[in-house]
């Protein structure tokens, strides 16, 4: 009996086709001049295109890819992008030489005016497009401004100008960002503007202290001696408690609001006592915690004798100093804080369900609703301005004051009045469990809800994670589960702007895209008990989806675990630019009243590389330095912030307010909040104009004012990270799909006998 193939016709053309292609690969062929090439040249450039990609040698990429000709449509395709993406990154070279040009300009022109801050300013934005920084920051007319500013500053500072001084700090602290000595002056002045912020007109300084005991900051100390992550410095830590008890006498502001130092003689006694055991502990040859806490004690003593400030400020201004020479992260979280500290760390609380601030009139405003709560539900806006609670005025409230009197119990009634342009609305609200999002996508849908499509088409997603909190993970996973079914194919994971949260949510978050056993982060600390190795429990259900982490500057703690362990285990491409530098772990511990709380660095983080990039003063290198690095300018940075912003607002948007009241709202590492006395940068004089000397004021006033125009000449809606991330993994995915020209060929043409042509 004759035995059949077990091959069809079909089939067996099918093979002839594919080992007539392969043999292609392999034979000489002719090419338009009449040389021998190879079609494998083709192969070849393709794959060493989609290579540099992945590298984010876009540019080198492109020209190779030129040099291609193909009929197959996965290479135009391509070309088109990268050749838009080269467009796109010449004009952004162009306009940052423009800007440099200009800022640089502006620079000099305030220097010779001897207005030192605006001077700095204009640097700065200079420095953030300057083709190479660190030679700009040598240049002459730098170094003149810098000398001419510490010396207006050191004139500030002996007039108790605190914010002009700070202005100067801050401004070299960004622009010289490895030198510890602008931090440490910074750091001096913020204490005497905090103070005078502490006890303003406007200020509810007694709701801070509420509830502060003298034995939980006792049992902070006794903490710190057992698991701070470094040995504690006693010395420095009593140092630092007893000078903060001189600031705190030498306070105008302090002095205008208590009777005790207002009396020259009593504030007087008061600071020759605290002196003098001041200078004990600096002659002391070594001081441990018990030492510490007598002489924190006899301070107390030596205010009830004297000055008689209430004791609840001297136990918080004390521990304000203690901790200032740890690190910047350890700290008391005091009664009056803990409820909204808790509430962020948890991801919900009890409430109407409204993000709020204060305006510039000092009124509660509400930035926004928040989804699915009972505020948004009963039409409360963003805009809108809360002028009472319950029928009782909220004028002079603080923001803590305001939300403690809006939260409840749950189910409980709370009434808003609410003005609205010229109306005033009532909103009955009934208090419910609210839900804070931590993840969120690229736009919303016409129903308020995330679209977390950025390239349905092609099955690329984007997701924004703002922080790490309880809540965050089990988010970030039903939002991926929603999305396989739909086309899944990449992901665009967005961390700029997350300043961190809980550990446990980092190596959960890390496992989800990694092979089981990978190293996601070890931490080690002094005490035994803080080291561990966190790895992948098992094989994450995303480990095979192409995976692209955003990071900036703002990416801390958390943010740096999850692209570190991204980064170090190859698992994704890490783009944007350096992060924070955050790598120390917070313990949250509870002390002796259960009211108020220790937030005790403990340990530090270690990367798979087995690296700890935490930030120290002075410190060479911090950080997650990305895989693909895309800078940013200010106004580029101001973009994609804003962007985020807006689209974070539910209901109803506020009319767009002028761009040049905009300015200064950048994400910047300052807050120029503090310093909204001196925002002005059209040269009109105001009071803070920095003039170092009479002469050089009456010198200033001849000169003609100055018109200084910032425009954000930015193209609007475009964001340069998300696009690099975008061309990334779309050049990844048919790289994939087509790992071959041949294989691109055969699946892309519309008979399946594609050509591919070598030229040389």
């Amino acid at each position: 009996m004759q035995r059949k193939s077990r091959y069809s016709f079909e089939t067996l053309s099918l093979f002839i086709l594919m080992a007539g292609v392969l043999l292609a690969g392999f034979a000489p062929v002719r090419a338009g001049d009449g040389k021998t090439a190879s079609a494998s040249r083709p192969d070849d450039a393709w794959r060493q295109s989609v290579k540099l990609c992945s590298q984010g040698e876009f540019e080198r990429a492109n020209k190779l890819l030129a040099k291609v000709h193909s009929p197959v449509k996965q290479v135009s395709e391509v070309r088109e992008w990268l050749a838009e993406f080269e467009k796109q990154q010449e004009s952004r070279k162009e306009l940052d030489h423009q800007e440099y040009e200009k800022y640089v300009g502006y620079a000099k022109a305030r220097i010779e005016r001897k207005e030192h801050t605006k001077a700095l300013d204009q640097a700065i934005k200079a420095a953030d497009v300057a083709d190479d920084r660190d030679a700009m920051l040598e240049t002459d007319w730098m170094r003149q401004l810098v000398n001419n500013a510490l010396e207006a500053a050191d004139k500030f500072r002996k007039e108790h100008e605190w914010r002009k001084a700070w202005h100067i700090y801050a401004d070299l602290g960004v622009l010289y960002d490895r030198e510890p000595r602008y931090q440490k002056l910074e750091n001096e002045v913020l204490t005497h503007l905090r103070l005078d912020a502490m006890f303003g007109e406007k200020s509810n300084w007694k709701e801070r202290i509420e509830r502060v005991q003298w034995r939980d900051a006792e049992a902070a100390l006794e903490h710190i001696e057992y698991y701070y992550v470094e040995t504690p410095d006693f010395k420095a830590i009593t140092e630092a408690g007893l000078e903060q008890m001189l600031l705190l006498a030498e306070s105008k502001s302090a002095q205008e609001t208590f009777k005790g130092l207002e009396d020259a003689d009593e504030r007087n006694d008061f600071e020759v006592r605290i002196q003098q055991h001041l200078d004990q502990v600096r002659h002391a040859p070594r001081v441990d915690r018990k030492e510490c806490v007598r002489r924190f004690r006899r301070a107390i003593r030596i205010n009830k004798e004297t000055v008689q400030l209430p004791e609840e400020l001297i136990v918080k201004e004390l521990m304000n100093g203690a901790l200032e020479p740890l690190d910047d992260f350890t700290s008391v979280i005091w009664p009056s804080a803990t409820e909204d500290f808790d509430k962020h760390t948890r991801g919900d609380y009890i409430g109407v369900g409204i993000s709020i601030r204060k305006n510039q009139l000092d009124e509660i405003e509400v930035v926004t609703p928040m989804e699915d709560a009972p505020a948004f539900r009963a039409g409360v806006q963003a805009g809108d301005v809360i002028t009472d609670v319950d029928g009782v005025s909220i004028k002079g409230f603080s923001t803590n004051k305001v939300v403690d009197t809006i939260t409840g119990p749950r189910d409980t009634q709370v009434v808003l009045t609410i003005r609205r342009g010229t109306k005033s609305i009532d909103f009955d609200l009934t208090r419910k469990r609210v839900k804070i999002q931590s993840v969120k996508g690229w736009t919303r849908k016409p129903d308020e809800t995330w679209d977390y499509w950025r390239d349905k088409d092609r099955g690329i997603a984007y997701i924004r994670v703002t922080n790490f909190q309880r809540n965050t993970v089990e988010d970030l996973q039903n939002v991926i589960s929603e999305l396989k079914p739909h086309g899944l194919k990449g992901l665009i994971l967005d961390l700029r702007w997350n300043p961190g949260g809980l550990l446990d949510q980092a190596w959960r978050m890390s496992a989800l895209f990694l092979k089981d056993g990978d190293n996601i982060v070890s931490t080690k600390g002094r005490n035994p008990r803080e080291d561990q190795q966190l790895d992948t429990p098992g094989t994450g259900p995303y480990s095979d989806l192409p995976l692209v982490v955003l990071v900036n500057d703002s990416s801390a703690s958390a943010s740096e675990i999850v692209s570190g362990a991204i980064r170090d285990n190859h698992r994704g491409v890490v783009i944007g630019e350096r992060t924070f530098g955050k790598f120390s772990v917070q313990n949250l511990i509870q002390l002796s009243s259960s009211q108020a709380k220790l937030k005790l660095t403990t340990a530090r983080y270690y990367l798979p590389s087995g690296v700890s990039l935490h930030r120290h003063p002075g410190a060479e290198k911090w950080g997650v330095d990305p895989d693909v690095p895309i800078r940013l300018g200010r106004w580029e940075s101001y973009n994609a912030w804003k962007g985020r912003s807006e689209m974070d607002l539910l209901g109803p948007k506020k009319p767009e307010v002028e761009e040049k009241d905009k300015d200064e709202k950048t994400a910047d590492a300052k807050d120029k909040d503090l310093d909204k006395d001196e925002e002005a940068s059209d040269g009109k004089d105001k009071d803070g104009d920095e003039k170092v000397a009479d002469a050089a004021e009456d010198e200033a006033d001849k000169l003609p004012k100055l018109d200084q125009p910032d425009e954000n000449g930015r193209p609007k809606g475009v964001d340069p990270q998300v696009d690099t991330a975008l061309l990334f993994l779309r050049v990844k995915l048919v790289a994939e799909r087509y790992p071959t020209l041949a294989a691109a060929d055969l699946k892309g043409s519309p008979d399946g006998q594609g050509s591919v042509e070598a030229k040389p």
